[in-house]
């Protein structure tokens, strides 16, 4: 006969196990769509409801109360057009962490090129060029002859107008994870059309977050060229193989990733270029440096800047496409 004392163990080692798998995080997904691309969330939590829509639909509303040159009361838009109006706290943000980005890759990154995408077709009116002299429009690109005083955004140049969308994404992806660190959760990927940040692991595989690099190679079978795995980690990959357009006229194809030194809006010998960082504005704009400048211009930024790991894709000399990445970047490599 069972004792009344083993009777007592096994219903208190039964109720355990019940408690114990009420407790187990749960997987939540979010998705759907914002700055002309899409947003998923996954996140694991012991509470239901941790992270309301609403939070994030917040944060995607003052980013384009703030960045949005598609809305016309934007502040960017404002700034643009010549107004005089106050910023906040989260323009300032962005815009100090683009003047520390803009010194690191030698002036490849500058928000300040909003005139020179215009001039090539790649405003917020893509069916709108800005016919203007393209020396004189040069002259209104330069990231260091902008600056806020008093809250006040001053420009040397008047005619200089501001693009942050090689940024405001990555930005975007660590304020959405801002909250979900005050909110403690240990376990998330936030991706934004591609700029991705993670913490902890994808509990539902008990592994890293996994993500994967596009072949940039169209014609290929392999979707993907590289395959990663991530945790405490963000990436961010930019490329024009997709994101161009052909002149009706003179049939020339023309990037959206401008060299901001040179104007020129060209193919270089980079089809894409991955950066891992702490931060996913760090990633997104170095990213978009690399691809502004050529393969020799990216080493010399790689060898600079050694907080970052990179993944670069590139046609090489016989015109064969290769790769090129930091000694770091092989810790994340995951074989397929």
């Amino acid at each position: 006969m069972v004792s009344r004392h083993l009777k007592i163990i096994s219903y208190l080692l039964f109720f355990h196990l019940l408690i114990s798998c009420d407790s187990e995080p749960k997987s939540v997904d979010i998705s759907g769509s914002i700055f002309g691309t899409y947003y998923k969330i996954k996140y694991y939590t012991d509470t239901s409801d941790v992270i309301k829509q609403s939070e994030i639909d917040s944060i995607f509303d003052n980013f384009n109360n703030s960045f949005s040159t598609y809305i016309s009361n934007s502040t960017i838009s404002k700034i643009n057009y010549g107004q005089n109006v106050l910023v906040d706290y989260l323009f300032k943000d962005m815009f100090y962490k683009s003047k520390t980005l803009h010194q690191q890759t030698d002036g490849m990154f500058d928000p300040s090129i909003g005139l020179l995408l215009e001039y090539y077709g790649f405003g917020p009116d893509k069916n709108k060029k800005f016919n203007g002299n393209f020396d004189v429009i040069m002259q209104s690109v330069g990231f260091d002859k902008i600056d806020i005083v008093s809250d006040q955004l001053i420009k040397q140049n008047t005619t200089t107008k501001l693009d942050f969308n090689a940024i405001a994404k990555g930005y975007a992806v660590d304020n959405i994870a801002n909250l979900f660190d005050k909110k403690a959760v240990e376990n998330y990927l936030i991706d934004i059309g591609g700029e991705i940040r993670t913490k902890g692991k994808n509990l539902t595989k008990n592994n890293v977050w996994v993500v994967a690099i596009n072949n940039p190679d169209l014609k290929s079978q392999n979707k993907f060229y590289k395959i990663l795995g991530l945790r405490n980690k963000s990436i961010a990959t930019s490329g024009n193989y997709r994101n161009y357009r052909i002149d009706s006229i003179t049939k020339k194809k023309y990037v959206h990733t401008l060299n901001p030194l040179s104007g020129k809006s060209e193919q270089t010998d980079i089809l894409s270029a991955t950066v891992i960082a702490d931060s996913c504005f760090e990633a997104d704009a170095f990213a978009t440096a690399f691809m502004a400048g050529n393969f020799k211009s990216a080493k010399k930024l790689i060898r600079k800047n050694n907080q970052i790991e990179v993944y670069l894709i590139y046609v090489d000399s016989k015109n064969n496409i290769s790769d090129y990445y930091t000694e770091g970047a092989t810790n994340y490599f995951i074989k397929s």
